[in-house]
């Protein structure tokens, strides 16, 4: 069993995910994609977030080049291209998501960027099938899944865990902002990875580096022994309707 192997089936283990981990890394150089076993590229242009979905569902490893990637929001914050005047003045979010222009610039000014033009592509794959070492692991569960995952990531850190995002271009939350911190991001899909990559209204996405996974693994594994597990189990008790019932039958029968 390989270590991506081993992996994925300690993830899936505790948190019993229905889709893939997903492994994802960045290339700066294009020759390296031709080392990369089962590569699938898309046959037309395609969206960053239906990349994941291929892998998440299908269990493909799936190429992508910036100049493939139709989604404007995400060729700038992976810096696959230059963020034009439009894009600076907000001209993505006004009338869209925010009322006034300048409270679109300050989305805009929000979002976190990668240097321009120092990434080339993007590749992610089946966690358990890929043969790269990815940049960070991104998992799609439902709240109490990420609250494991949470838990793991503070098992020995202690304190709490902050959440920062702006709801669209969810690739900025868990690609970008994860490389930039190289730390842990709880995100929310967003409107094209719902629409385009089938995200569910249920879904919350976790963002991982790659150096955390085993530090959230072993946090995990430290507190599913405590008893706190996925999935949650209800406690069972006495249902007090059927003691009452009993009690009543009971002195009927003595009547």
């Amino acid at each position: 069993m390989s270590k991506w192997e081993r992996l994925d089936t300690q993830l899936i283990k505790y948190l019993r995910l229905a889709t893939f981990p997903v492994a994802v890394k960045l290339y700066k150089d294009l020759e390296k994609l031709k080392e990369i076993k089962f590569l699938k590229k898309p046959e037309e242009d395609i969206i960053i977030c239906q990349l994941f979905s291929y892998s998440r569902y299908y269990g493909w490893t799936m190429g992508c080049t910036g100049e493939e990637n139709i989604c404007p929001l995400a060729g700038i914050t992976l810096g696959f291209e230059e963020p034009h005047d439009l894009f600076e003045e907000g001209a993505f979010f006004i009338g869209r998501y925010n009322e006034t222009k300048q409270a679109a610039k300050l989305t805009t000014a929000s979002m976190p960027r990668l240097p321009t033009n120092e990434y080339k592509a993007i590749v992610s794959g089946a966690l358990g099938r890929v043969d790269y070492e990815p940049d960070l692991i991104l998992i799609w569960g439902n709240s109490a899944q990420m609250m494991r995952i949470i838990q793991g990531y503070l098992w020995k850190r202690g304190g709490r865990v902050n959440l920062s995002t702006f709801c669209d271009g969810v690739c900025a939350d868990t690609i970008t902002k994860t490389l930039l911190t190289r730390d842990l991001q709880i995100a929310f899909p967003c409107l094209g990875d719902r629409r385009f990559g089938n995200a569910t209204d249920n879904d919350l996405i976790a963002s991982i580096p790659f150096s955390l996974v085993n530090e959230i693994l072993s946090g995990m594994e430290k507190t599913h022994k405590a008893g706190t597990r996925y999935p949650i189990p209800f406690q069972i008790s006495t249902p007090d309707f059927f003691v009452k019932l009993k009690k009543q039958l009971e002195k009927v029968k003595k009547d």
